[in-house]
């Protein structure tokens, strides 16, 4: 692949080149010669809808007979590029960063295909293009930076982490390259300063994992295990907003690539974007339940219960077999208040998927809620039986044997919440606390050094436990 890629790619620097040098000085009929020669060929299209080659086929035409050749091209990248055909567009790439070199998307753009097959220099060299053009569009800056990073050209990438924090003071991605060097230097106070903010502006998107490290290293244990606790992505890194990039997938026809660039942008507080995105792959997939359940969850976040309702029954109708969006409806039902009508719909679910675990969890939820639970815990044994990865079951069928003082058979269930996954909080937090106001030291004692080591417990709910510990036997644990 790597090979292939410096093949296709090996021009860059003279692309670069000829645009600095010549810009729009090109006569008319070279700038067309070479739109022209930037034409792929056509790739195998047979799993994409037929819009996609029409509209291909179209643009190669405006390309060849002239009319309007540049527009063309432009679009002719933008719909290789959205749907995977990277090859394509970087010959497209190539042609309009000779003919329209003063647009910084086409470089912008060409760099993020040459970095992911690992071209570096040369992605930054198209990247030193785009700043140039435009040096405040912030994506390119700190790709730009980034890149420059890994290629052990640390002072020219604070260079440019400094001027994108002069214009944005608490830019995440910017303050965590420049927490990077700190650590690296020993400024450990610093370090942690730019990772603070960092983290707090991206709701702990980024940054997370190296706070808790300059965190440790400065001695303060107790903010490591809060940071631990609040984080919501398990130290997951998610890119750069770019909307260079994602304003290209209105163009895509891949129903998959769609969710995901969907939700990522819904993720990033672009609800608007991210709902068109996931409402295109709906029409190019409408019977495919998982892209109906995603755009009726954004709606449900915009308050648009009764768009997401509609979406919701739309997907149990034309996907009866996904028992996912018949749990999805019957949630939102709930948190409507209309729970005769979200009973209904779960008979329904489980009659379409009598096996599903998840409908049965959520009959079994249903019915504890009205106090029934000798009917309840059937459900929930089957869920268990099923969802042998997932705590969530058994701890309720745990919360429900202590309510009818089945004390032993809660503890097991507790002890299995905790087979599935290992430390789950609650059911850790429970068990301590039932061995606790049971006088079972021994066993009270084993608990609480796990509650002690598992960072997912809240800071005040260990404190909690450690209170009654405290007050139980006479001393902490």
């Amino acid at each position: 692949m790597k090979a292939k890629a410096k093949r296709i790619y090996g021009t860059v620097a003279l692309i670069i080149a000829l645009a600095v040098a010549v810009f729009f000085w090109w006569r008319a009929g070279q700038r067309h010669a070479i739109a022209i020669a930037s034409i792929p060929t056509l790739p195998s299209l047979q799993d994409r809808s037929a819009e996609l080659t029409q509209r291909i086929r179209a643009c190669e035409l405006s390309i060849k007979d002239g009319s309007g050749y540049l527009p063309a091209l432009g679009e002719l990248s933008q719909l290789y590029h959205a749907n995977g055909k990277y090859a394509e567009a970087s010959q497209c790439y190539q042609g309009l960063l000779q003919i329209d070199a003063t647009n910084p998307r086409w470089a912008h753009r060409f760099a993020t295909i040459l970095a992911g097959y690992g071209q570096l220099e040369d992605a930054v060299m198209l990247w030193r293009w785009t700043v140039s053009l435009d040096g405040d569009y912030t994506p390119a800056c700190i790709r730009l930076a980034d890149s420059l990073l890994k290629l052990n050209k640390p002072s020219e990438a604070t260079e440019i982490y400094q001027k994108v924090l002069k214009r944005e003071p608490e830019n995440p991605y910017a303050l965590l390259g420049m927490a990077r060097f700190d650590m690296d230097a020993g400024r450990l106070a610093s370090a942690r300063d730019r990772l603070e903010t960092a983290v707090a502006k991206s709701d702990y998107a980024i940054g997370y994992d190296l706070l808790v490290t300059v965190c440790e290293q400065l001695g303060d244990t107790a903010r490591a295990q809060a940071i631990r606790s609040k984080s919501k992505a398990a130290g997951s890194f998610f890119d750069i907003p770019d909307p260079w990039l994602r304003e290209m997938y209105f163009d895509c026809y891949d129903s998959y690539q769609l969710s995901v660039v969907g939700g990522v942008a819904a993720r990033e507080g672009d609800r608007s974007s991210g709902l068109i995105l996931v409402e295109r792959a709906v029409s190019l997939e409408p019977n495919n339940g998982y892209y109906r359940i995603q755009v009726a969850n954004m709606y449900q976040q915009a308050g648009n219960m009764a768009k997401a309702r509609q979406h919701l029954e739309k997907a149990v109708t034309v996907a009866p077999d996904c028992s996912d969006a018949w749990q999805t409806l019957v949630s939102l039902l709930v948190t409507q208040g209309q729970l005769e009508e979200a009973d209904r719909v779960l008979a329904n679910g489980l009659a379409n998927c009598p096996n599903s675990a998840g409908l049965h969890f959520k009959r079994g939820q249903r019915l504890s809620a009205a106090g029934r639970y000798d009917e309840a815990i059937p459900e929930f044994k089957q869920a268990v039986a099923v969802l042998n990865d997932d705590a969530l079951p058994s701890y309720e069928l745990a919360s429900i044997y202590f309510k009818l003082d089945r004390n032993t058979e809660a503890v097991a269930a507790l002890q299995n919440a905790l087979t599935a996954e290992a430390d789950y909080p609650p059911a850790l937090s429970a068990l301590a606390f039932y061995f606790i106001v049971s006088g079972d030291e021994p066993n009270a004692r084993k608990a609480m050094l796990k509650v002690k080591d598992q960072a997912r417990i809240l800071p005040e709910d260990r404190t909690r436990l450690e209170q009654a510990y405290q007050k139980q036997f006479g001393h902490r644990p």
